[in-house]
């Protein structure tokens, strides 16, 4: 028998199968193994990560963060512990890339120690101002907020990597991809925009500014201190992104 039969015969399929199964979805599925907890199929971990699936799966994560604050609204409890669970749904879904990111850019900063001081009081200090503005956000604002919080935090990444060479280190689960081009960075910040718009009215072009003028210095600052992009640099670009998000939320 192939290799392929044999594959198929114990349950075990290869990258090509995938390819076959999967059709135009394939990238979607190689995104979904390198930035969330999701570990199948395997087979596809070592392929490159497509920048449009990578932001695309923003909507499915901040899809579930909903449904997480809102099925325990109804089961009773109080808004603002409900919310603060869908914000932790929003964290593991993208399996806490973004907050294992910044304390690593925070340690590499703070001269490369594991778990420093410094990292655990930015995540603590993180954690509380997103804690605070997502608590403050009406009921009926949450899905929209939660779908533009990973979305623009995903789009961050990624306009981040359009802007510098490929990062060749990267983790297995990262937002790490390949670098967009000129056009797809283009289209996907117009639908990005249109999503911020729609959940934070006009403010929503300022959020996008204003993470798009993080993810430049964020850019140039890594490419001049260390001679390129690294992957918590990125996981800071989109933390920067989310962050924004919330805290315009609140207003």
């Amino acid at each position: 028998m192939c290799r392929t039969t044999l594959g198929i015969y114990w349950g075990v399929s290869s990258r090509e199968d995938w390819q076959r199964r999967l059709g135009p979805l394939y990238g979607g599925a190689v995104a979904l193994v390198h930035s969330t907890p999701w570990r199948w199929p395997t087979e596809v971990s070592d392929d490159a990560r497509s920048p449009g699936w990578v932001v695309a799966l923003g909507v499915p994560i901040g899809l579930v963060a909903w449904l997480v604050a809102s099925a325990l609204r109804v089961a009773g409890l109080p808004h603002g512990i409900a919310v603060l669970f869908g914000l932790a749904a929003l964290s593991v879904a993208s399996a806490a890339i973004i907050e294992r990111g910044v304390a690593e850019r925070v340690d590499e900063w703070d001269g490369r120690r594991t778990n420093g001081p410094a990292s655990v009081l930015t995540l603590v200090f993180l954690t509380l101002i997103r804690a605070a503005a997502v608590m403050s956000v009406p009921v009926d604002h949450w899905l929209f907020v939660f779908l533009a919080t990973a979305v623009v935090g995903r789009w961050a990444a990624v306009f981040l990597q359009a802007l510098g060479d490929p990062i060749a280190d990267a983790e297995k689960r990262s937002l790490v991809a390949q670098p967009a081009p000129a056009w797809l960075i283009a289209a996907l910040s117009l639908a990005v925009a249109a999503l911020a718009v729609f959940a934070l009215g006009k403010a929503g072009v300022i959020v996008l500014a204003l993470a798009t003028l993080a993810a430049f210095v964020l850019g140039l600052v890594t490419q001049k201190g260390e001679g390129g992009l690294t992957s918590s640099t990125v996981a800071l670009a989109a933390a920067i992104g989310e962050l924004l998000v919330l805290l315009v939320a609140t207003v």
